[in-house]
């Protein structure tokens, strides 16, 4: 079979970048061309992947205090062993220097394990800061026809950023339809708020970190919708999950 010289932007397509006229001419050429769906289709599971992963969170509070206090012990320890005797020799003189200089050493490479703690932490590492909210994430009746041995929490855990992190804990919930993926939202009447995509992995345990911005900190209700993944993020997917700020 030939396949005709037409060879969509299917990255731009599934980001959602392309034109209205152009993203419908993609949409009529993956109609009759599947060597283009397969595409899209790894394209969609990448994106779906890329979305569930925990996205980089605030230090905690505590850590800077932390990385200071080291910082100072290792100090007056660097002090104690920085005033030997008086050798009485060229070669004492050499042995004492060389203590000196451990222990020197020694602090500076004490810092640096923290430093790199710190780093760690900074960059991908949830925090340990104890949540403002835990909320229990109760299925709608249609969803919970499906479900066993399901249960859900969200933890909810403020940022120096002013952001909120939260933290997904959802055993045996089930994975999302073909091309489908799953909405975190901050709800208050008609207004919702997106705090980020992800899926799950059915049996078992599903664990992952999203963050929302300042201002959904008003909102009381969280939900968990089941969205079509067309490349626009909108809030008309069906409801699965819900809960209540306590």
């Amino acid at each position: 079979m030939r396949y005709p010289e037409y060879h969509p932007d299917l990255t731009t397509f599934v980001s959602g970048g392309l034109e209205p006229e152009e993203a419908q001419r993609v949409k009529h050429h993956l109609s009759s061309c599947s060597r283009c769906r397969n595409e899209l289709e790894g394209l969609q599971k990448v994106g779906r992947a890329l979305e569930a992963a925990p996205p980089p969170v605030d230090p905690p509070a505590y850590l800077k205090g932390e990385i200071l206090a080291r910082m100072r012990a290792e100090t007056r320890s660097r002090q104690e062993y920085a005033e030997p005797e008086q050798p009485s020799s060229l070669e004492g003189q050499t042995k004492s220097q060389g203590v000196t200089r451990y222990y020197l050493l020694s602090g500076v490479a004490a810092a640096a394990v923290v430093a790199v703690v710190a780093l760690g932490i900074f960059f991908g590492l949830p925090a340990e800061e104890t949540p403002v909210a835990t909320i229990r994430l109760v299925p709608t009746p249609e969803e919970a026809a499906g479900l066993d041995g399901y249960w859900g929490v969200a933890e909810i855990r403020q940022q120096p950023s002013a952001n909120q992190q939260v933290e997904l804990r959802l055993n045996n919930f089930d994975e999302p339809e073909p091309d489908k993926y799953y909405e975190l939202w901050f709800a208050s009447g008609d207004r919702r708020i997106s705090a980020g995509s992800f899926t799950s992995v059915g049996r078992g345990e599903t664990r992952v970190w999203l963050n929302a911005p300042p201002e959904a900190r008003s909102f009381q209700t969280l939900l968990i919708t089941e969205e079509q993944f067309d490349g626009a993020r909108t809030s008309g997917g069906e409801v699965a999950l819900e809960g209540e700020m306590p």
